[in-house]
């Protein structure tokens, strides 16, 4: 009886034995082929990473030069300070590229007001009186309506009103009518402290 109860007990010792064991061992085995996923998947993105970090390497000089050549055009187009100067400047350039025989486009007065903080920017508000013919008025309305584009560089405007009148011109019989018109502007800068 002792014999057959230690026959019995022993192999309910082994029988869990084998099972406690093979579940374990299949739980390892589990854990160990995660594992090695794990590190195969680390080597797969550290090569990953240094290729990006390379491709970066490379592509880095043409980013930062991009990226001056936008701060550069922002600095044109949404200057620091009202800038009235340069500002001027600009319209100086458009007159003498507009003014052209046969076409009239000529700035009789520029008069800058005193500057306006609103929220996140600032306003120059500027008043201008010009003369000019019709195909020139359209450029002038184009040019305003463009202000702010990065491929433009003329610097960010936009029109609060707008006084009309016209005339016959003799100088200006291809062109017809001249437009003597004056014109309010905000010219836009960032938001002095």
């Amino acid at each position: 009886i002792y014999i057959r109860a230690y026959a019995i007990l022993s192999a309910l010792v082994f029988l869990s034995m084998t099972f406690f064991t093979y579940n374990k061992l299949s739980e390892y085995l589990a854990i160990r082929s995660a594992i090695e996923s794990n590190k195969n998947a680390i080597v797969t993105l550290r090569d990953a990473v240094q290729e990006e970090r390379l491709a970066y390497d490379a592509e880095k000089e043409s980013f930062d030069a991009t990226n001056e050549q936008i701060s550069n055009r922002l600095e044109i187009i949404f200057p620091a300070t009202d800038n009235y100067t340069e500002l001027t400047r600009q319209f100086d350039a458009y007159e003498e590229e507009l003014n052209t025989r046969g076409t009239t486009f000529e700035i009789s007065s520029i008069d800058f007001r005193a500057p306006i903080s609103n929220g996140n920017f600032s306003i120059l508000p500027v008043r201008m009186n010009i003369r000019s013919s019709q195909e020139n008025f359209t450029k002038f309305l184009h040019l305003i309506e463009t202000s702010g584009s990065l491929s433009e560089q003329v610097r960010l405007m936009d029109i609060t009103s707008i006084r009309l009148s016209f005339t016959e011109s003799d100088e200006l019989s291809s062109s017809g009518q001249i437009i003597s018109f004056s014109v309010q502007l905000n010219a836009y800068f960032q938001k002095t402290n």
